[in-house]
């Protein structure tokens, strides 16, 4: 996937659907819970911190497989089994609704890379693109350098 532009949806109250039991899925769940978003997840098991949000309310979680449909209702879509197939089949009835779908393998199948965030006071920084491992790096370095970042916002821009 080339890389794209970067676009700051709201995803306040719109139903987000992760396909995926795993720890990548936990993840993207627990990212888009940050925004707000209202999460379905579809697939037969979870992972224990999926199981965790399920039990807290946090998520839905519909314990069976994908069937063609499921993304019908949902204002964006994660595409994150252990399946290259199956992802290929969600991204497929992703593309044919217009709906947006990122997806974990192969990634070049997904609409739209899903970012690593760092929130802060009013402010989220965010990068995508290059090898998960620097990413997180650099998130984690964002993060330390969020107070100062968030002062660099407040001040009022000089004009010319």
């Amino acid at each position: 996937m080339a890389l794209g532009f970067p676009l700051y949806i709201d995803l306040n109250g719109n139903n987000c659907v992760v396909f995926g039991g795993g720890e990548f899925a936990a993840d993207r769940a627990q990212t888009l819970l940050r925004f707000g978003a209202k999460v379905t997840v579809i697939h037969p098991t979870l992972c224990p911190r999926l199981r965790e949000m399920d039990e807290g309310g946090q998520i839905r979680y519909i314990p069976r497989r994908y069937y063609r449909g499921d993304c019908t209702s949902a204002y964006l879509c994660v595409a994150a089994t252990d399946d290259d197939a199956l992802n290929i089949a969600i991204s497929d009835e992703c593309k044919a609704k217009g709906l947006p779908v990122n997806v974990s393998s192969p990634a070049a199948f997904g609409t739209f890379l899903f970012p690593a965030v760092v929130f802060g006071d009013g402010l989220t920084v965010s990068v995508a693109g290059g090898a998960p491992a620097h990413l997180e790096r650099l998130r984690d370095e964002l993060e330390k350098a969020l107070p100062s970042l968030e002062e660099a916002a407040s001040k009022p821009v000089a004009e010319d």
